[in-house]
């Protein structure tokens, strides 16, 4: 099998596989209308960043074939990590619109930041709130993205709702 000619066959897979996704999303953002650098359109980041991407992929493929191996091909898969990780990308698309653009990538950054086992709260708290006010200033002030700082989830009437009285 070629695979096991390969010295390196897990970064040879994760290079064609980072330049499947790219591709995959180049093409499905040609439907997008580019615009400019002045005036993007809907499909100017999307194809910029799918070609970053491919161009990664390539990079990462080269190397593989490219330098002898270290270790084993294949070794022991992290799925603590893996679930931290996903899970996170996943809360953040379930809870956004409910918690806002603030709480969410805390709770986001925390939750990915304790896949590593090198993390501690102290040092990932920190970075979690920075990068918080980071996307709230940019994507929220700076590039005007309709998401809210804080969403309806966190306002007591969301949870308790005032109860009137009709008097009839």
């Amino acid at each position: 099998m070629l695979i096991t000619l390969i010295e390196k066959p897990r970064e040879l897979i994760a290079g064609l596989l980072i330049i499947a996704l790219g591709a995959g999303f180049f093409l499905s953002s040609q439907n997008l209308a580019f615009g400019t650098a002045i005036r993007m359109g809907p499909g100017y980041f999307p194809t910029i960043l799918s070609a970053l991407l491919v161009l990664l992929g390539i990079g990462i493929t080269l190397l593989a074939l490219r330098h002898p191996s270290d270790g084993a091909a294949f070794g022991k898969v992290a799925w603590r990590a893996v679930v931290l990780v996903l899970g996170s990308t996943l809360l953040f698309g379930l809870t956004l619109r409910g918690l806002g653009l603030a709480p969410t990538v805390v709770i986001v950054v925390l939750l990915a930041a304790s896949a590593s086992q090198y993390v501690r709260l102290r040092t990932a708290l920190p970075l979690a709130i920075c990068l918080a006010a980071f996307c709230c200033l940019v994507f929220i002030k700076g590039l005007g993205v309709p998401l809210p700082l804080t969403g309806p989830w966190l306002a007591v009437e969301f949870w308790w709702p005032a109860t009137s009285t009709h008097s009839q």
